[in-house]
């Protein structure tokens, strides 16, 4: 790692742990030319997971080296309404149940309805509870930078009513609100180097601009002369930069050249990187889209057509050196999971070959995102309209020297969003982070392996470590984890040894339920129950639910249990099962109330086919009715057989992890007989 990250960046080594030893969800930031794109490749090569990337749009894509989200997810283009589940195949599904890590690039572009589709169309498909389906998702982006493009009228109206908000950034989705999202930002700029200039951009970005920062840019306001060479200009809407482009090349008396593009495969026109024809002439102003691989160029450098053939185009940049510009081929690539390796590999699906090359005389400041120039003159004949707009057009520029402008800057063009200040002021939260690494990397391993019952004891442990240091904000967070991952807790009884007292004397359900839940698991069932129903009294919870019914069994009181039970399961969704209220009920059917649990237990192996316990108590379950899997004679196999025979359960415990490991296709035949098994009677 010292080798290929930047050890002396702090915020990129928090963000390396988190990825390499957690499965925690985060939001990676960082103000242009702070290398976010950069650290992420490097990543990519280090930690061994399985990685894709999503990007909000078909260029944003290709850059990425991804896929679109919504090609992904397979999410309608308009508003997705709550419970709007993406329409995916088999083979995206195969693809997101091996992902390890799913990246979103351009996150600010991103609206919240469509996190949330993402969200219920992955715990749908993965049949979780948990957020995102317990998958990693790192959001990446600058929420300085400009807003989502929401259209207005009904699409505005009809997310205004859903979220009641007027401002649509990806965490204002349900999904985020539920869950804890630690946020990192990469201080270091790497790619501006004007000292005084990474100030006054600062000062823009967090909405603090001074006249001293407004006098120093309002320095700049002056049209680029013939000496200071190739200048960019930035405008706002399209339609001025469009109109200045053809403008410039008309007024050009030279021979104009066309230069088509080809296509092989499937790609689609909207993630085209540069046009499909593109119109030259020899001294027209070009910008380069792409980097070049001998470092020649970089994407959003300038440069000017010197010469043209028909098969060869000549370009000059800003230092004088002359080249002749290859063809370039952009891929398109969609994600899919090989069976055979167990790997996740990216399918071609398209190429896309064409001069890397577009008319650059203007470029609006949308589509200048994530572009660097040395020179550039900002139009602000129409003004700044949004926030964050005179961010991203100043951040361009390396250098306040290579700035021009058309009109000097007033204060209100500088203004940021006060719901982006108010999410920023939680960026670089050192005691959060470490909460979120240290729990992280306690459970991660154990969760990697599907050793649920020792990942939930650690989590468990985390909660009364938490508890005992009075931090009931991050004991409250490691509890709801715990609920989210227990399965079957028997394990678990008699771990806690300590509920500090400070608890008890606190008046709010959120201590009391801590109360209820170290106090189940020391042991002190009369003691959690008591606790567990003051917090009913407050807050109406199923978690509280949860330790009432199971307190209520082991105090023996099974028909009281059962009808807290019946509460749990009056909103209960099968589609996304709760696998801990799955194998309670179902133990406590079948041992003591005389219900089907049978086919609850069955449900639960279809939800985590990897978690052994669930086979185990199916199996000690269908042993106390004399039931045997039904099977066919032609295909013996001995795992099934050892299944239905008298061998211990310690003795089938052993087979079936000596099965994972070196006999899988008699495991999945073992699963597949489970699945059809008929419990209905």
């Amino acid at each position: 790692m010292e080798n290929t990250l930047d050890t002396q960046n702090k915020q990129q080594l928090l963000a390396y742990e988190l990825i390499a030893n957690t499965n925690s969800s985060f939001f990676l930031t960082g103000r242009a030319g702070t290398g976010k794109t950069t650290f992420l490749r490097k990543v990519q090569q280090l930690v061994d997971k399985q990685f894709i990337t999503l990007a909000p749009t078909g260029v944003a894509a290709i850059l990425a080296g991804g896929d679109t989200i919504h090609s992904f997810f397979g999410l309608p283009m308009d508003v997705c309404m709550p419970g709007t589940m993406g329409k995916m195949n088999e083979a995206r599904i195969l693809t997101l149940i091996h992902t390890d890590t799913i990246i979103i690039d351009e996150v600010s572009m991103v609206r919240c309805d469509i996190i949330d589709a993402i969200d219920y169309t992955m715990r749908k498909t993965l049949r979780s509870t948990q957020p995102f389906g317990g998958k990693q998702i790192i959001f990446v982006g600058d929420m300085f930078q400009l807003p989502p493009v929401v259209k207005q009228g009904t699409e505005s109206d009809i997310l205004q009513d859903l979220y009641r908000t007027d401002v649509f950034f990806f965490y204002k989705a349900d999904v985020i609100k539920r869950m804890r999202m630690v946020k990192i930002e990469f201080q270091k700029v790497y790619r501006q180097e004007d000292q005084n200039f990474l100030r006054i951009l600062e000062n823009v970005r967090l909405n603090k601009t001074t006249p001293e920062n407004l006098m120093h840019l309002n320095e700049r306001v002056c049209q680029p002369m013939k000496e200071d060479g190739m200048v960019i200009t930035l405008a706002s809407l399209n339609r001025t930069a469009d109109d200045i482009n053809q403008q410039r090349l008309t007024e050009i008396d030279a021979e104009e050249f066309i230069y088509e593009g080809t296509l092989t495969g499937k790609f689609e026109e909207r993630r085209f990187p540069v046009d499909m024809t593109l119109k030259l002439k020899v001294g027209a102003q070009v910008m380069f889209t792409r980097n070049d691989q001998h470092k020649r160029w970089v994407n959003g450098t300038i440069g000017k057509v010197t010469k043209l053939a028909k098969d060869e185009i000549q370009v000059t940049i800003d230092d004088g050196e002359t080249y002749v510009v290859p063809n370039c081929s952009w891929e398109s690539y969609s994600y899919e999971y090989d069976k055979g390796e167990r790997k996740m590999k990216k399918e071609l699906m398209g190429t896309f070959t064409q001069y890397p090359l577009r008319l650059a005389w203007a470029i609006t400041v949308h589509k200048s995102q994530g572009m660097t120039f040395d020179k550039l003159y900002l139009d602000l004949s129409r003004g700044m309209f949004a926030a964050g707009q005179l961010y991203v057009a100043l951040s361009r520029v390396r250098s306040l020297g290579g700035l021009f402008l058309s009109h000097p800057i007033i204060p209100q063009y500088a203004h940021t969003s006060r719901e982006v200040l108010a999410f920023a002021s939680a960026y670089n939260d050192e005691r959060v982070i470490s909460n979120e690494i240290e729990s992280g990397k306690a459970v991660y391993q154990l969760l990697s392996r599907h050793d649920y019952d020792e990942a939930a004891k650690q989590y468990l442990m985390i909660v009364q470590k938490k508890a005992t240091e009075g931090d009931i904000k991050e004991a409250m967070q490691q509890a709801k984890r715990f609920l989210d991952i227990v399965i079957c807790d028997e394990g678990l009884y008699g771990c806690v040894n300590t509920i500090p007292a400070e608890l008890k004397e606190v008046n709010h359900w959120a201590p009391k339920f801590l109360v209820a839940l170290l106090s189940l698991y020391a042991n002190e069932y009369e003691q959690a129950l008591a606790y567990a129903d003051s917090v009913l009294v407050q807050h109406h919870c199923q978690e509280a639910l949860y330790v009432m019914s199971r307190s209520l069994a082991k105090l023996k009181r099974y028909h009281e249990a059962n009808a807290v039970n019946v509460l749990m399961g009056n909103v209960f969704e099968m589609s996304t099962p709760d696998t801990k209220v799955l194998y309670m009920i179902a133990m406590l059917n079948e041992e003591h109330i005389g219900d089907n649990g049978l086919n609850l237990m069955q449900e639960l192996i279809k939800t985590k086919p990897k978690y052994n316990k669930g086979i185990l108590s199916l199996r000690y379950l269908m042993k106390r009715k004399g039931l045997a899997l039904a099977k066919t004679i032609d295909d013996p196999c001995e795992l099934v057989d050892n299944f239905d025979s008298d061998i211990t359960d310690l003795e089938f415990a052993q087979k079936l992890v000596t099965a994972r490991e070196k006999t899988p296709k008699a495991l999945e035949y073992l699963l597949r007989l489970i699945r059809k098994q008929d419990f209905s009677n």
